[in-house]
């Protein structure tokens, strides 16, 4: 019976004493001895006793914390009277030891573990003391496990002064594992780098060709169709099929069919056609270059009509885009220029020698640009319209009352859209589509292109009709001029379009707004793999979610939007490391709308006077003479003056100008003004049938129109109406 329950007793014992293997060990753990020193004559021998410490250390996040709370550590001690001398071992009644009491939170002991229990504890100003007077721990005994909370760290064993007191005023002195150091804060942070850049229309350097092309270069881009982008007539041009992106392909260069003699055929010599292959490549991957040159055919020059045919490499030899252009220099054919899937990189002419396509700048632009009408001159290549939704009650536009028209047929919707846009009048069949959008939802823009089409321009008359997506029931309908004869600016609108962009023969693109790329470059500066990585922008919403850094890389991530108005962006970079947040990145970026220039003062009647400067090289003790036409018998004289280059001529006079009518008794200046320095002469056109403007180079008279490299308009007057 005594030995079942000594096993009862010491089962229960491993039970509840914390020092028994578990799964997850204390995070940290000591022992110490507190030896008594001194001794007591005739009752015992230094050491009179020895007291044993064992200190166990629990984090908060250790699952087999004994005794867990939250935010803090839980230090544990067992005190053992290991053994003692002499006929008197005095028991222990007292432990102490010294801490920051200001940095704990609770102290006491474990009733369900075995020993002697305290009287109490008490938490001084600099230490925690458990007092055993009642019930003192006698030798080889112990008490049960005391404990203490702090957010304090241990340091070491000797760090912490400890204590025991014991019967007969005998004490022993040491130190044990406590709580000691400031938490260490684990932390980690996010770098945030945002940028904004206004996505720019290609560059199209403009016609390098000159006389014969001997050769070429293009790169294959991949682009497909949509990129085309060159300064071609659009019906010299084709592109048929598109890309996507499609890489490796096989391409082949060649000439057009041309037709030759065949002596083979008969004594009259029939007709036969063949292609001239230039050049034929397998395996082409996006951005790489190929060369055609007129020799690898045996010829002299490329010919004024060349194909290039991309197919897949996969041995189907599917065909997936066909590229017809001219090459023969009566059309503009220079670097820069898109065709389809090919940009074209270098160009080699008989008489203008080779022109390469110039590097690349990487440069942000941050600024919209603002166009001031009139937006329309010339042709109108290509017209974006956005759908707002409304009723023909928001027409705004300038144009003659019979050049315009909008009829409700039934009220709008505010769910999708078909529309139709079209070279006329008339619904398609009866004219023709440029654009025939299925579903378009209020806000989106539409674009009628006209050399996508394989036309020029578009009519001078342009129609629209706006269905209903689902019961294609005829909602609005109506049309608008787009010649240019006609006011057509951005913001016009007509029933529920609106002119969003233009892109004019003369008058270039303009538009409302501008794509805006925004950049985020995150970089993780920590020694650990970044996870759950998210980027927000205050306007643009999630940018990425769930991403992963390495430690030490920098990832970069991009998105667009369409900008029309001054905005500031906001992004944030949220991520973990090994679980633990990280400190969020910021930054922020910032997109401009340009002030729009000041128009130019330019002639629109007869020039009465006219300011000039000087632009030409120095002229030294110079004497300007100029002539006007309506007062040659008048003309005004500058003597011996020194000619520097941004001098402006005036004098009293002549009324504060280079050269005044008023101070003549003339009108005008009359078409022409004769300027001679030291008697060589310049002609200079001085009437508005050729455009005079302010702050830039005088037009001569012969050549005509061509600008003048001595003379800069700086001012001018006008006659006035009567």
């Amino acid at each position: 019976m005594a030995r079942d329950l000594a096993l009862v007793l010491i089962t229960l014992l491993g039970l509840l004493c914390s020092w028994t293997a578990a799964a997850n060990p204390p995070d940290y753990a000591s022992s110490s001895d507190l030896v008594e020193a001194n001794g007591f004559p005739g009752v015992c021998d230094a050491p009179c006793f020895v007291a044993a410490v064992e200190v166990e250390v629990w984090l908060p996040g250790n699952p087999d914390n004994p005794l867990p709370l939250a935010g803090h550590n839980t230090y544990i001690y067992k005190v053992t009277h290991a053994s003692g001398s002499g006929p008197f071992v005095p028991a222990l009644t007292r432990f102490e030891i010294a801490v920051d009491t200001s940095q704990v939170a609770e102290a006491g002991h474990l009733p369900s573990t075995p020993g002697v229990a305290p009287d109490g504890v008490v938490v001084g100003a600099s230490t925690v003391d458990w007092s055993f007077n009642s019930s003192p721990i006698a030798s080889d005994a112990s008490a049960k496990q005391l404990y203490i909370h702090s957010a304090l760290m241990p340091g070491s064993v000797e760090n912490n002064v400890a204590s025991v007191d014991a019967q007969a005023g005998l004490a022993a002195v040491g130190s044990c594992l406590g709580p000691l150091d400031e938490p260490v804060v684990e932390q980690c942070n996010l770098v945030l780098e945002q940028q904004a850049c206004v996505v720019q229309p290609p560059d199209v350097v403009g016609d390098a060709c000159v006389g014969k092309v001997t050769s070429f270069s293009f790169t294959y881009t991949g682009g497909g169709c949509e990129a085309t982008s060159h300064l071609q007539n659009p019906r010299k041009v084709s592109c048929v099929g598109g890309v996507s992106d499609s890489d490796p392909v096989d391409i082949l260069v060649s000439g057009k069919r041309r037709k030759r003699w065949s002596w083979d055929a008969g004594w009259w010599g029939n007709l036969e056609t063949r292609k001239v292959i230039f050049s034929s490549e397998s395996g082409v991957n996006v951005g790489d270059e190929i060369v055609v040159e007129a020799a690898s055919a045996g010829r002299q020059r490329i010919g004024g009509h060349t194909g290039i045919m991309i197919a897949k490499s996969d041995g189907s030899h599917e065909l997936l885009e066909m590229d017809h252009f001219k090459t023969n220099c009566s059309q503009p054919f220079g670097p820069g220029m898109v065709f389809g899937s090919i940009q074209i990189t270098s160009v080699t002419s008989t008489y203008g020698g080779t022109v390469d396509l110039p590097p690349e700048e990487e440069e942000c632009v941050d600024e919209i640009d603002v166009v001031p009408a009139p937006h329309c001159l010339g042709k109108v290549k290509s017209l974006a319209l956005r759908y707002t939704g409304g009723d023909c009650s928001q027409t705004l536009t300038t144009q003659s009352s019979n050049k315009v028209s909008c009829t409700d047929v039934a009220a709008p919707t505010s769910g999708a859209v078909r529309i139709i846009v079209a070279d006329g009048k008339d619904e398609p069949p009866s004219s023709f589509a440029y654009v025939d959008e299925a579903s378009v939802q209020g806000g989106e823009i539409i674009e009628a292109d006209a050399p996508l089409c394989g036309r020029g321009s578009l009519t001078s008359v342009t129609g629209f009709w706006i269905r209903d997506a689902v019961t294609d029931e005829l909602i609005q309908e109506g049309f608008f001029h787009t010649s240019c004869s006609q006011p057509l600016d951005l913001g016009n609108q007509i029933g529920s379009l609106q002119v969003f962009a233009i892109d004019a023969s003369k008058g270039g693109t303009s538009a409302l707004g501008s794509e805006v790329e925004y950049r985020y470059r995150v970089t993780n500066p920590n020694d650990e793999t970044m996870t759950q990585v998210d980027v927000q922008d205050s306007l643009l919403g999630e940018i990425v979610s769930g991403a992963s850094i390495d430690p030490g890389a920098t990832e970069t991530f991009s998105a667009s939007a369409l900008i029309e108005t001054a905005s500031t962006n906001e992004g944030t970079v949220t991520g973990q490391v090994a679980g633990l947040v990280c400190t969020p990145g910021t930054d922020s970026t910032e997109v401009r709308v340009a002030t729009p220039p000041e128009e130019a003062k330019t002639c629109t009647r007869r020039l009465t006077s006219l300011l000039l400067q000087y632009t030409g090289p120095d002229v030294h003790d110079a004497e300007v003479e100029l002539v006007a036409k309506s007062f040659a018998h008048d003309p005004v004289v500058y003597s011996g003056i020194d000619l520097t280059a941004g001098m402006i001529l005036s004098l009293p006079s002549e009324n504060g100008f280079t050269i005044d009518g008023a101070a003549h008794g003339a009108a005008k200046l009359g078409g022409w003004t004769k300027i001679r320095i030291n008697g060589e002469e310049e002609v200079v056109r001085t009437n508005c049938s050729l455009p005079i403007s302010v702050n830039q180079p005088a037009r001569l008279n012969t050549p005509m129109a061509l600008p003048s490299n001595l003379w800069w308009v700086v001012d001018f007057n006008e006659k006035q109406r009567r």
